[in-house]
């Protein structure tokens, strides 16, 4: 029976593949205009932010904690 270290890398790679199969995904449609708000906590992102990153789809604080 996997320990609780084990199921957690598990899920971690799971989660993982996940998001890299979704990036994978995302980037085939290019070209695609930035966000206007981040997908994952609706917060505006700053016409800065979307000017430097052409495609963006989340604030810093998001990206930073996706990465």
């Amino acid at each position: 029976m996997p320990d609780f270290a084990d199921k957690a890398q598990q899920e971690y790679e799971a989660h993982f593949h996940r998001v890299m199969s979704e990036r994978i995904r995302r980037l085939a449609e290019t070209p695609r205009e930035s966000a206007t708000h981040c997908f994952e906590c609706g917060c505006e992102i700053p016409e800065k932010r979307r000017q430097a990153v052409p495609g963006c789809e989340y604030c810093i604080k998001c990206q930073e904690a996706i990465d």
